[in-house]
């Protein structure tokens, strides 16, 4: 079988991410991240012998007629697209025109986005012939194994113009069972990390997150329960893509690395007993670090570490379930700080309920905390979060196009706040923090190459319109 694994091209000219998750535009860290869903995927049934072809759309900044004809000198019977909800629309259009050129081939979709709305996601598409629900490898193997699609668990699919639902799929229990992801398949080079001219690549380390924050989705792609890579996995990966890609910058891709304290430290320590000389950043949630396994991060080549701060005020934390306090916020920042790693945070604003003045709070708790970047994000509603069913069934939504279903702007009107409010206040908070003279100086400091520079101008000019 000969399968076309699809990123799509760029909607409406806005460089999508789309990684579980991980759905915002390009602008918010000048990069996209690589496809790490669609190159394992690929991977997996590569081992099984079909043909595969990888095109990210966005880096290789293929139009439609572009991926058409990539298309076109291929012949695929199954072409295997990647989603996000803000480019949903543009996703689905991108498969009728797929299907239109090439009707013999078969259309499926994967993402969270379609997993948590099936039934609308056909209705954007006359083609669509399967949504892939959950995470894709494993499923997508057995897609292309059969031609009875009643049997393939962890699918829905439309036949004879009737949507079908199949049982959802067991998660892999043995993630090491997975091969290494077919990063052969894109164009290594243009994935740059932020404010940086170095090549990097994600490292899946672990999958599900047993927490509940209401905002969060991950669930409806990895489920809750912690399943990990195991960490001499996840090092003979770090040491092939030395080795075999030229790759030394990783960001490890999880919910959070830390969710298991000895394994988190077990990867580290078998870094640094392997004597690899490497880069890497990951992220945690606050309470769940402390001096030795931050210290040991250092030690292994993590330069940088990420923590869900999202709010400054704690009834706010306790409104999102995060099951944080803002004085583990503090802690965790000070001793990644004394462990000598840049920490960057990962700020939430308009939450429901939440009031201007506790927007205010936050700002002023990320500026007192003197971190190195600072991402500020407004509150969105992903379809699969419990967010969303909760402001769908309060009529909270100012609108349905999924578009706006970003973080860069706010689709939620509450009783406290509009949504020009939220992103007034969040451009405020952007300004107020990159701004500062010592901020100026800070940010300058981490650039040492033309192409840090480089980075930066673009982040700057990019900012003028997404932070705008």
């Amino acid at each position: 079988m000969k399968v076309l694994l699809i990123n799509p091209p760029a909607y409406l000219g806005v460089s999508q991410v789309r990684e579980g998750r991980c759905m915002q535009r390009a602008g918010a860290w000048t990069s996209v991240w690589p496809p790490l869903s669609l190159a394992l995927t690929a991977a997996v049934l590569r081992r099984a012998g079909h043909q595969v072809r990888l095109n990210d759309c966005i880096v290789e900044n293929l139009s439609r007629e572009g991926l058409a004809e990539s298309a076109r000198n291929f012949k695929p019977d199954w072409c295997l697209f990647n989603s996000a909800t803000p480019s949903i629309a543009g996703d689905t259009e991108t498969v009728d025109a797929l299907k239109t050129a090439f009707p013999a081939c078969r259309m499926a979709v994967l993402g969270i986005h379609p997993t948590a709305l099936p039934e609308e996601t056909f209705a954007l598409s006359k083609h669509l012939e399967v949504i892939i629900k959950g995470e894709p490898e494993q499923t997508a193997l057995e897609l292309m194994s059969t031609v009875d699609l009643d049997s393939v668990a962890g699918i829905s699919y439309r036949i004879n113009g009737i949507i079908k639902h199949n049982p959802p799929r067991p998660a892999l229990e043995d993630l090491d069972r997975l091969p290494f992801p077919a990063w052969d398949l894109i164009q290594r080079d243009l994935y740059k990390l932020p404010l940086s001219d170095k090549p990097f690549l994600l490292l899946a380390t672990n999958r599900g997150c047993p927490f509940n924050c209401k905002f969060c989705a991950d669930h409806v792609y990895y489920g809750r329960r912690l399943r990990k890579f195991s960490p001499q996995r996840i090092v003979d990966e770090i040491e092939h893509d030395v080795k075999e890609l030229g790759i030394s910058e990783f960001l490890f891709w999880a919910e959070s690395f830390t969710l298991d304290r000895q394994h988190a430290l077990s990867v580290a320590n078998e870094i640094i007993a392997r004597k690899l000389d490497i880069g890497w950043v990951c992220n945690s949630r606050v309470n769940q670090v402390d001096r030795e396994m931050l210290e040991a991060f250092k030690r292994a080549g993590c330069w940088m570490i990420g923590f869900g701060i999202e709010s400054g005020s704690q009834r706010v934390l306790d409104l999102m379930h995060k099951g944080t306090t803002v004085e583990q916020s503090r802690e965790a920042v000070k001793t990644a700080q004394e462990a000598g790693l840049q920490v960057t945070a990962h700020v939430m604003i308009g939450y429901p309920g939440e009031t201007a003045d506790e927007i205010k709070q936050t700002i002023a708790l990320v500026k007192e905390l003197n971190f190195d970047f600072a991402q500020f994000y407004a509150a969105v509603p992903f379809p699969g979060s419990e967010l969303y069913a909760e402001v769908k069934a309060n009529g909270m939504t100012i609108t349905d196009d999924w578009r706006y279903y970003e973080q860069n702007f706010c689709v939620i009107r509450t009783d406290q706040l509009e949504p020009r409010q939220v992103e007034r206040l969040r451009n405020r908070a952007f300004r107020g923090f990159y701004l500062r003279p010592g901020q100026i100086i800070k940010t300058i400091s981490h650039l040492r190459t033309p192409g840090a520079w480089r980075q930066a101008l673009k982040a700057v000019w990019e900012f003028k319109d997404w932070a705008g």
